[in-house]
């Protein structure tokens, strides 16, 4: 009997669960807005001037009139979106979304993640717009955020790795998302969004997600063994992305 070599078989095995795992859309702003998922239609499009791709981020530069958007594939029972945030200014303002569904905090099942007085949040209409905390913004880093719907009842949220609580409501679906603006139009995060992919299921857990930070924004670029590592003064030592050295947003 011939044996696969050992990396080659983990390899494989690799490739198999990611195949399988329900990823239907993943935007590395490499190349483009394509979705970067074979067989899938959810491109993003832009609105308002010609997005700034220029380090393999979207950089999303704070004006309203300038978001990424796409119809999504509807009000699924689960889903998963993680994303990664790179900010010069944590707390840049009240509600200045990186991500949103729907275009009204009043339409049922409409949600958004925002940047607020230094705070990451989950805003739902199913919560009553009331604000779950996700995590503590810090400057001149890339954080992540993953938001994670299961059986239309509840969502986990994890932030830099690590589980934040279960919201115990269903936050909504993807029918209509956004990148860059709130669901009013009129605020918008400044820095920079990486790295978002989206499930149509919930089945990545907690060490699952774990691996997720540990890639960092950039993921198919060169490894690193941690997402940040940094020197006295708070200066980047090692890049995510070596060809996107950022200091400041």
């Amino acid at each position: 009997m011939t044996h696969l070599p050992v990396a080659l078989a983990f390899s494989c095995a690799l490739l198999s669960v990611q195949a399988n795992a329900g990823l239907i859309a993943h935007y590395t702003f490499d190349s483009g807005l394509d979705d970067g998922v074979p067989g899938t239609t959810y491109d993003l499009t832009a609105s308002g001037g010609d997005p700034d791709l220029s380090l393999g981020a979207y950089f999303s530069d704070g004006n309203p009139s300038n978001f990424l958007s796409v119809t999504g594939p509807g009000g699924m029972p689960d889903w998963t979106l993680s994303m990664w945030a790179y900010t010069g200014m944590p707390a840049q303002g009240e509600f200045e979304a990186l991500f949103s569904n729907m275009q009204d905090p009043n339409e049922r099942y409409s949600w958004q993640i925002d940047s607020h007085n230094g705070s990451y949040r989950l805003l739902s209409r199913e919560n009553d717009n009331a604000a779950i905390n996700i995590g503590t913004s810090s400057a001149n880093r890339w954080q992540h955020i993953v938001v994670q719907k299961q059986a239309g009842n509840t969502a986990n949220i994890y932030f830099d790795g690590k589980f934040v609580q279960s919201t115990g409501f269903n936050p909504g679906g993807l029918q209509n998302f956004r990148v860059g603006v709130n669901r009013n139009d009129n605020r918008s995060f400044e820095g920079y969004i990486d790295n978002i992919k989206i499930w149509d299921d919930s089945l990545q857990d907690a060490k699952a997600i774990s691996t997720l930070y540990r890639e960092g924004p950039g993921a198919n670029s060169v490894p690193v063994p941690a997402p940040i590592f940094l020197l006295g003064g708070g200066l980047l030592a090692i890049s995510l992305k070596r060809k996107r050295r950022l200091t400041a947003a």
